[in-house]
């Protein structure tokens, strides 16, 4: 093997872990741990975590098929777009997207 090291998989591998909450499977950042189940609605499934960087607790939401078709992905780049701009105290802004 060229540079001498032991191949353990792909950097995103090393990133990511696959967790179940209740019927629904994340893969996340490692980053992310204790996930709880917050509710589910049309578009997806939410939890909350602790973010071990920055020791705050977060929400993830996992879309469910944002891309089936066009509607869905309309849906999806709206709410992405209007959570960007709002400013309330109730709404948690984004830090990471992926």
């Amino acid at each position: 093997m060229e540079g001498g090291g032991i191949h353990v998989g792909n950097k995103s591998d090393l990133e990511f872990y696959t967790v179940e909450v209740g019927d629904t499977t994340f893969r996340i950042l490692r980053r992310y741990i204790n996930l709880r189940p917050i509710g589910s609605g049309a578009q997806g499934f939410v939890c909350a975590a602790l973010d071990l960087i920055t020791q705050t607790n977060v929400a993830i939401k996992k879309l469910s098929r944002p891309f089936q078709n066009v509607t869905h992905a309309k849906r999806a780049f709206r709410e992405f777009s209007i959570m960007k701009l709002v400013n309330h105290k109730n709404v948690i802004y984004f830090f990471l997207i992926f």
